[in-house]
């Protein structure tokens, strides 16, 4: 997957067990065999979801627990006007923000709704 700006993505940077590897991204993309090791082996993006959804960020954190725990090393990026690694803590600040920012929304509609 190539670069697009407003996305997180997940690049994987080494793999010690391909079978473990391929296992665990088969839960979490549609993707083939071949596809997902050619993204890993081009360096290129085996995850990718637009920055403003919950679900799809909270998809990649889960695959980047899951892939750690299984000694798969991982990266997280930010794509806006640059391509930024970040960490596990900021993307879950960032879907801890979307939760508030929704509850906000909420609480809001529901006030002029009464």
């Amino acid at each position: 997957m190539d670069y697009v700006p407003g996305y997180i993505g997940l690049k994987i940077t080494n793999v010690p067990s391909w079978a473990n590897c391929i296992s665990i991204m088969r839960k979490y993309s549609s993707s083939s065999i071949a596809e997902i090791r050619n993204c890993i082996d081009q360096n290129a993006y085996i995850l990718l979801s637009p920055s403003i959804n919950t679900s799809g960020i909270k998809k990649i954190r889960k695959c980047y627990d899951e892939l750690l725990k299984n000694n798969i090393s991982a990266e997280i990026y930010e794509q806006y006007e640059t391509e930024e690694l970040i960490s596990r803590q900021l993307l879950s600040n960032l879907i801890d923000s979307h939760s508030i920012t929704d509850k906000e929304v909420n609480d809001a509609i529901n006030s002029e709704t009464e």
